[in-house]
């Protein structure tokens, strides 16, 4: 057993492995970067990079298995552990190897906390609106509001990971100890739109048609068909409803004596603090429709305290954790003297500064290396011109 586990320690740790860990690694980007020719961005990163393993289609027809970038970053964190770390010869000529080697190993475990642990989403704001939430890109949730009685205002969220991999003829049943009826899920449409149709998929006449076509996850619109079934009369049939993430209006029932309101929307986060914009600023490349420069003057409130600032292009807003980035601006081609708004990126992430101090362990690990190296080949040249002065001599 010990034989055997040596075999696989020394395997694991070994530079073929490393060499072809990363081979892979860079078939994988190749084929990824070619493929957002076809996809978005998004899901060119969940397919090849945040999952275990890819399915490439080679030449547009050949299925090719491929391991996904997730696996592939996850051996390798455990084959430089192994061998640049564990197995490696310590001693102080190779202290610089071992420090840009840790480094590398905190750039990867940076990069796990950030896909399990970083949300992403975006505020949009017109001038003197101010909000503290921001919303997902791309998560979506079915939200349960109570609003009668109105001293209630409970709130019940269905994340979209809890539904968006039924079968299509599956459903799933949601409840709560405090809601007085239970939630069947069925039909989940990750884009779609509403259309007139019939069949037991319909409600009054509409139905959920899924299409795609769109150039990016973030316009996708996803719909679902439902229905509700009270706990006091589970012989009663339940009531049907569709709900869609633009619906103008939630679906609002009636349930135990209590209203209660359902929507599909996208997923939000509350701020511990607001923002409101003050005033929107935008300027044109003369003769383009090309923005050349873009700011949002903001004021910045949290308990009493208000404050003032700028979020530019390039300069962010750094404030409890929480990064805003201006990230755009809207209507699209809007006439003069349209209102606009501004859509600032927010992101919140434990190891956002994590890649800035990995990069700065692996400079300071090469440094060292190099200047050893150098000294080391100074001194050998010195040794080696004072031997062939003696042999002048």
């Amino acid at each position: 057993m010990l034989k055997i586990l040596r075999h696989l320690f020394s395997f694991t740790a070994s530079y073929g492995l490393s060499v072809l860990l990363l081979l892979l690694l860079m078939v994988l980007v190749l084929f990824g970067t070619l493929e957002q020719t076809h996809s978005g961005l998004h899901e060119v990163q969940q397919r090849y990079f945040s999952s275990l393993f890819v399915v490439h289609p080679l030449f547009g027809w050949f299925p090719l298995p491929l391991p996904g970038g997730y696996l592939l970053l996850g051996l390798l964190f455990v084959n430089m552990l192994f061998g640049a770390i564990i197995r490696a010869p310590k001693r102080f000529s190779r202290l610089g190897l071992l420090l840009a080697h840790g480094g590398v190993l905190f750039l990867v475990l940076a990069a796990f906390v950030s896909h399990h642990y970083a949300i992403n989403g975006n505020m949009s704001l017109y001038e003197e609106q101010s909000s503290s939430q921001f919303q997902s890109y791309y998560d979506w949730e079915i939200r349960i509001t109570e609003i009668e009685p109105e001293s209630s205002g409970s709130i019940f969220i269905i994340p979209q990971c809890d539904f968006e991999d039924m079968a299509a003829s599956a459903y799933r049943v949601f409840y709560a100890s405090a809601l007085p009826f239970e939630l069947h899920v069925t039909q989940y449409h990750k884009n779609c739109q509403p259309i007139q149709g019939t069949g037991p998929w319909a409600v009054e006449g509409i139905v959920l048609e899924s299409f795609s076509g769109t150039d990016t996850a973030e316009q996708e619109i996803p719909g679902v068909f439902l229905s509700i079934h009270e706990i006091e009369n589970p012989e009663e049939a339940g009531r049907v409803g569709l709900l869609w993430g633009l619906e103008r209006a939630p679906w609002q029932i009636t349930a135990a004596g209590r209203k209660y309101s359902l929507s599909l929307q996208r997923r939000t986060w509350e701020l511990p603090f607001s923002l409101r914009l003050k005033k929107f600023n935008h300027e044109m490349h003369p003769g383009t429709a090309t923005p050349s420069h873009f700011s949002s003057e903001m004021q910045l409130a949290e308990g009493n305290v208000d404050r003032n600032i700028i979020i530019r292009m390039n300069e962010p807003l750094r404030h409890r954790g929480f990064t805003f980035y201006q990230s755009s601006w809207g209507p699209a081609d809007a006439p003069p003297g349209t209102p606009l708004y501004s859509v600032l990126a927010v992101t919140h992430n434990p190891a956002g500064q994590w890649p800035l101090y990995a990069s700065c362990v692996i400079s300071l690990g090469l440094l060292l290396h190099f200047s050893q190296m150098l000294l080391r080949y100074l001194k050998q040249q010195s040794v080696s011109a004072a031997v062939v002065k003696d042999e002048k001599e």
